[in-house]
Formats: C-alpha cells, structure tokens, sequence
C-alpha cells in the first residue's frame, strides 16, 4: 500500500477546463466497470483543481490549489478528518484553520504539515500512529507534538517524519522494527523516537511494516519487516540497512511487502516479497528479489507508487503505468489480468502525479482534475474513488464534484 505521496501541482498554471460528473449515491456497488469519458458526464460547473493526493485503505485525501484538504472513502477509524466515522462517496471538505502543505495517509490515519511546518494528524490510534495516548479514534485533525516537519511517512500503524535539522524520527506500532530506534521489536509507543542513523533522509517512502529513506546523494536505506529492505536477506532490522548495490535513486515508493526506485537514468527498479508480479521483472513472474532487480519494459519514469499488490507509475510523458494484481480493476487497463510487467492505464490522460492505495489508485491531471480506478468497496467502506458509487472500475474515472452545502 502506497502511504507517501508529496507531490505538488502548484507551480503548474493551471487552466480553466469546464467539466464534471453527474452523482449517483447508491448503497451497494456491483463488480469491476470500464469508466465512462468525461463527455459523457459534461455538466456546466468548473471542476475542483487539485495539487496533490495520497491514499489509504479504500479512502483518499487531496489538497486543492489553496492548501484546503478534501477527503472520501472508507471513514471507518475517522480517517476522513471529517468528525464521524460516515463514508463520503465524493470529496469532502475538511474543516482547518491554516492551510496545509502536504498531506500523507496511513492504512487508516492521515497526517498533513501546515505551512508552518506543523504536524496535524487523525484517524485511527489504536497503536498511536497519532502519537496520543488518550484517544483510539481521532476524527478531526489535532496538532502533534512534532514541529518543524520537512517530510512525513505513514505506515500501516506507524509514523515517520524528517525535520528541519534532517533528523528522522518515528512513533507507533514497532512488530517489525520500523521504529528504528534499536530497540528489535517494542510494544507500540506514543513517543517521538529518534531513528538511529547518521543518515540524513531527503525524503521518506513508508510501507505497510517497512520503511525507506533516501539521501541527497541517491543513496537508500530501509528498515522494519525484512525483504522489503533490499539488503538482501530476509531479516528484520529495527536500524536503516543500505540498500544493495551502487544504483543512485531519485524517488522511492514503498508497498506491502515491496519497495521500488527510479534511478538517475528514470529507469525503475524494484525489490521485495512478491507474488503477483509486482516486482515488474516480465514473465514469468518473479516472486522475490531481495536486492533491487530492473523493471522490464524500459519505461522512463518520473514517479513510482506502490500498492498492497501492484506498482505504479508515472512515464517521463505523464502517461501512467501499472504491474502486479489486476483485483477489481487495480491496473487500469480495462482488462482482469494480472500482469509481471508494466502495461499502460487506458485513456489519453496526462497526469503529473498519482498515488496508490491498498487496491485503488488516483492521479491527478495537467488541468488539476483527479482520477481514480481500481477497486471502490471492501469490508471496511467504500467510495475510494469518489465517483459517487461504490462500483470498481477497471479504468480512469473521474473523481465527481462535492455535494452542494
């Protein structure tokens, strides 16, 4: 599952583009569809533009050109910020009083950085992910202890962040180690540990219980739930391990059980525990690589995004790219079929940038309009793809506008 995605659409000028979906709230969805086009739903109302997105379990949170968060989906732990646990079947405004900078989900919380460089977080805090001890639940976001934030990563029930003096640090769950404290695995903590590495990360990519970060000089160093960690072996380590090999990275993404870079040439390369070919590495599929192993294909990209079970990815042209499960639609591609290499998402869209959840995945495009495909219901809610229904749909569609006030 994909927990890391900070990326901007704000230096983009943005156009006006007149277009919108016409609403279905329904109370059950069906199986997997191909997405109508956007002619096909034309209404008279401007879309609302987003700058960045990132994704959850069955939810999805954006920020909108003005650092406003919206959120829809699954809102069973509060992860929407929204004050209740009722799923939203299309954005939904979240109510806060500065503007926020980035915006990163969790399995089921959320954290965003305001643009003083504050800390804010909700959702579920069963194993303080939120880094409180007196709630289970958080609905609404609240303020952390954690100031001066650069960067934030959220796992499955834990969380990351770099500040300002490029020390990393995390709180929460620690099975696996992904405290990175030293410690080997520790009861869950709502304090702030210092991740014990005289490293320091540029950016951070957080799995489900695994954790990357990489320095400015391209180098990567995980650590948490072993063989994901490129190191290769299968081993845990509660310390960041470097990453095998002399490849230098721009970018990394983290999934369930995978991890994935571009390198300076904007080829990819993954590593991990796979079965469903999301690794990326042809056919047949291989179902491990503990040290980073090239993609297949030679797709230049510009952006990886990992999920539960599938990778993908944006091409230096901004066409998207998926590999590994086809589950209720997860590659985009119109098709049920899982694939071991990357196939192109169908449509003509150019995106600037794109998140995975656990089987859902949105992207945003050059006008700032976001779409999702992939699936839009389990057991824990549904409307992940904020299309006003909970059917899949095996292609891009468009991500409705809110309800009126």
């Amino acid at each position: 599952m994909t927990f890391s995605h900070l990326f901007s659409f704000r230096r983009r000028e943005a156009r006006v583009f007149v277009a919108g979906l016409s609403v279905s709230l329904v109370a059950c969805g069906g199986g997997t569809e191909r997405a109508g086009s956007a002619t096909d739903t034309a209404t008279d109302s401007a879309p609302l533009r987003f700058a960045s997105i990132t994704a959850g379990r069955q939810f999805t949170c954006a920020l909108d050109l003005q650092g406003e968060a919206w959120c829809w989906g699954s809102n069973r732990y509060g992860q929407l910020g929204l004050g209740d646990t009722l799923d939203r079947f299309v954005p939904t405004k979240l109510q806060h009083t500065v503007p926020f900078a980035q915006l990163v989900a969790g399995e089921s919380h959320v954290c965003a950085v305001d643009s003083s460089a504050a800390l804010h977080c909700w959702g579920d805090n069963q194993e303080f992910a939120l880094g409180d001890t007196t709630v289970r639940v958080r609905a609404r976001p609240g303020t952390a202890s954690v100031r001066s934030v650069n960067v934030a990563a959220l796992g499955s029930h834990f969380s990351c962040v770099v500040d300002s003096r490029n020390a990393t640090s995390c709180w929460g769950a620690d099975r696996h180690g992904e405290r990175g404290d030293g410690n080997g695995p520790s009861p869950s903590s709502a304090t702030v540990t210092p991740v014990q590495s005289s490293e320091a990360f540029v950016s951070l990519a957080a799995g489900r219980m695994h954790i990357c970060g990489l320095t400015a000089a391209g180098a990567a160093w995980c650590w948490g739930d072993g063989g994901a960690l490129g190191d290769g072996s299968l081993s845990d380590r509660d310390v960041p391990v470097p990453v095998s090999g002399t490849t230098q990275f721009t970018q990394l993404a983290a999934g369930e059980s995978v991890t994935c870079g571009i390198a300076a040439d904007s080829l990819g390369w993954c590593w991990g525990v796979a079965f469903e070919g999301q690794l990326g590495q042809g056919s047949p599929p291989r179902p491990n690589s503990f040290v980073p192993t090239p993609i297949a294909g030679n797709v230049r990209f510009q952006q990886l995004s990992a999920g539960r079970q599938r990778v993908c990815g944006l091409d230096t042209a901004g066409g998207a790219w998926c590999w590994g499960s086809n589950y209720n639609g997860g590659l985009g591609n119109g098709s049920g079929v899982s694939e071991s290499a990357p196939v192109r998402v169908s449509g003509t869209h150019t995106f600037v940038t794109l998140a995975s959840g656990d089987f859902h995945t949105c992207a945003i495009d050059t006008e700032g309009v976001a779409w999702c495909w992939g699936e839009n219901t389990d057991a824990r809610g549904g409307g992940a793809l904020g299309d006003g229904t909970v059917r899949s749909r095996a292609e891009p569609t468009r991500v409705s506008e809110p309800l009126p006030n």
